[in-house]
């Protein structure tokens, strides 16, 4: 057989797959849902403000150093805050309207 034969046999397997296990092809198990509400739990809730208040310490260290750069570095940090602390709303929100 050749190599396009072996590449169509496959399709036809995963998708006969697809066709029979459709819970899982399109993740709706309530294991699989607690698990991503919980990693988006982690990332909103304690990750992203980490990031950000590092970010601005590492701006503010450069600012102190007399790089050039430092204020638009500081400007991206405090709009990546900004952005980061909202997620904290705006995931719950989008969440429930789907």
């Amino acid at each position: 057989m050749t190599k396009r034969g072996y590449c169509l046999v496959w399709f036809v397997i995963i998708a006969c797959c697809f066709f029979l296990l459709p819970e899982d092809t399109f993740a709706q198990a309530a294991s699989f849902d607690s698990k991503v509400d919980s990693l988006t739990t982690l990332i909103v809730g304690r990750i992203l403000p980490a990031v950000s208040v590092f970010g601005l310490v590492y701006a503010a260290i450069l600012a102190a150093a007399g790089d050039e750069t430092s204020k638009k570095r500081m400007v991206l940090v405090v709009v990546a805050s900004i952005v980061g602390i909202l997620a904290k709303f705006v995931v719950p929100m989008l969440q429930s309207a789907a």
